[in-house]
């Protein structure tokens, strides 16, 4: 199961270039979806947050889904190929 946090999506978004919609017309999804989870105002069904995932991942963001934040690492984003 994909899994993303609203901070992870609007920081992938960012480093792959994409406004909210765009993501949105990625995932094929509407763009309001996209809005009010960055904005924590509700979470998707597990079925849509795949689907941004996927949107990201296939536009260069991979999310890192490592548990909670240690000091050492945690949840968060990258562009795929960077160190």
């Amino acid at each position: 199961m994909a899994h993303i946090f609203p901070m992870q999506c609007r920081a992938a978004r960012v480093l792959v270039g994409w406004s909210q919609a765009d993501l949105a017309a990625a995932a094929n999804v509407n763009k309001r979806t996209v809005m009010d989870f960055e904005n924590g105002i509700r979470q998707p069904h597990p079925g849509t947050l795949a689907l941004l995932v996927t949107a990201l991942d296939q536009a260069g963001a991979e999310v890192i889904q490592k548990g909670p934040y240690t000091g050492d690492g945690g949840p968060g984003v990258r562009l795929k190929g960077t160190e």
